[in-house]
């Protein structure tokens, strides 16, 4: 985490719960990530349901990490939202497609 970056963690199976997002990116990232980067760290979240539970709230208020304020369905100011336009375009150009891997 030196370099500024963390892990790609891709949720096996199920849905995403605001329980899964606690347990499998806050505690297990962005604590850490936090704790490496130091006060000024502030989190940036895209207003998804998970991260927007109640429990997720008291965990961030708990481990004193801040949240970056975005109004809800507003693209445009969430700047994620071009990286993930971003890597669209590029998966979209693989040859052959992505497909599903099932184990």
């Amino acid at each position: 985490m030196s370099d500024g970056r963390t892990p790609l963690h891709v949720f096996d199976r199920g849905t995403v719960t605001g329980v899964r997002y606690r347990d499998e990116i806050l505690e297990s990232h962005v604590r850490l990530f936090r704790g490496a980067v130091g006060p000024e760290f502030i989190l940036m979240d895209d207003n998804a349901r998970p991260h927007r539970a109640l429990l997720v709230d008291k965990f961030l208020e708990s481990e004193d990490i801040r949240r970056m304020d975005w109004p809800a369905r507003s693209p445009d100011l969430n700047p994620i939202e071009h990286v993930w336009d971003a890597l669209g375009r590029a998966i979209a150009t693989r040859n052959p497609p992505p497909r599903t891997n099932r184990k």
